[in-house]
């Protein structure tokens, strides 16, 4: 046999090679067959008119809010899509949001089309940046079919070892930058999760912490670290008034030192007054029921250890509740949970 038989014979093994591979990798996941058929053989894209926003027909929800109706043609979906997601279009994280939305959308439009119709409204609506937002879709697609084959090893591990997994997949997918861009917000989240420890560590009292608190949000959130504060304040001052050297202090105050330090913290972190009188407000009803819920406690078990009986319990409980919390009481104690026996966390419970 010469060479140039053998040279045929091994490029059309190599061939047949390619295509069986490309065939096991595609035959189970169709949504990767139709990713490979667009780009093996791109649709044909509309001529759209630029002046459709203007004809988008607007209703209202039952609440009085105006949305946008269900019934739009392609030219209004594309006048709608661009109107949303135009503006910050180049951010990867953007461009994430703009991928699930069109999937919810078109998937259901489009059942048996709908990574085609993407494609297509893709070119319509972001003809320069559509092949980009196409390829960041293909590896969307293949990061989520990861996670959903490794769900169950993922939930065995530890969270440190979770995240350790999840952001190696995530760099071998889309790129390092990539990826810090599309999950920019999570890495902010942990490193304000990481400098929590680092404040709940160190010395100093809780107006030294909490200014460590606010020091470290502006340097981790930078000129939106304001507007981080307005919208997440009642999340992030729960969070910082759980960690327990704040709480060790919280409990070894006078109920009124304690208010006082309280009301500080939560304007410190962005609340307003009106929301800092109400939660004062709730701290001081919690309190009462704690103090009730500990007097109920000392009588329930002093009941046990004679011996008492359910009915007696059941007058025990009616006693310091009302009929409805008392029931509910009642089903937890069966239920081997004692509310007043959990850790109080002051500003929280």
């Amino acid at each position: 046999m010469n060479k140039n038989k053998l040279l045929l014979i091994g490029i059309i093994t190599l061939a047949i090679l390619g295509i069986v591979t490309i065939f096991y990798l595609t035959k189970e996941d169709p949504v990767k067959r139709q990713i490979e058929q667009v780009k093996k053989n791109p649709p044909k894209i509309p001529e759209i008119k630029e002046d459709v926003l203007n004809n988008l027909l607007i209703e209202d929800n039952p609440e009085g809010t105006p949305r946008y109706s269900d019934d739009l043609t392609f030219e209004q979906m594309v006048a709608l899509y661009r109107k949303n997601y135009g503006k910050n279009i180049t951010n990867k994280w953007v461009q994430i949001r703009l991928i699930e939305d069109l999937i919810r959308t078109l998937k259901e439009k489009y059942p048996d089309s709908w990574v085609t119709e993407l494609y297509i409204m893709l070119k319509a609506a972001f003809p320069d940046l559509a092949d980009e937002i196409f390829k960041r879709f293909e590896q969307y697609q293949e990061y989520q079919k990861w996670l959903e084959d490794e769900r169950n090893d993922l939930y065995s591990l530890s969270p440190e070892e979770r995240q350790e997994v999840l952001w190696n997949k995530r760099y071998e997918i889309f790129g390092e930058d990539v990826a810090k861009e599309i999950w920019a917000g999570e890495l902010k989240s942990q490193e304000l999760k990481q400098t929590l420890k680092e404040i709940d560590q160190s010395t100093g009292d809780i107006n030294d912490k909490v200014q460590q608190f606010k020091s470290s949000i502006q340097q981790i959130y930078g000129e939106n670290a304001q507007d981080f504060l307005s919208k997440r304040n009642f999340e992030v001052s729960q969070t910082f008034l759980q960690l327990p050297s704040v709480q060790k202090e919280l409990q070894n105050m006078d109920s009124e030192t304690r208010y006082k330090t309280l009301r500080q913290i939560r304007s410190s972190l962005g609340m307003d007054p009106d929301t800092v009188k109400r939660l004062e407000d709730l701290d001081k009803e919690r309190d009462i029921r704690w103090e009730i819920g500990q007097q109920y406690m000392i009588e329930r078990e002093a009941l046990i250890k004679r011996g008492a009986s359910e009915e007696e319990l059941d007058k025990l409980r009616l006693k310091y509740f009302n009929p409805e919390m008392a029931e509910i009481l009642k089903q937890e104690e069966e239920s081997g949970f004692f509310r007043f026996k959990e850790q109080r966390v002051y500003g929280v419970n």
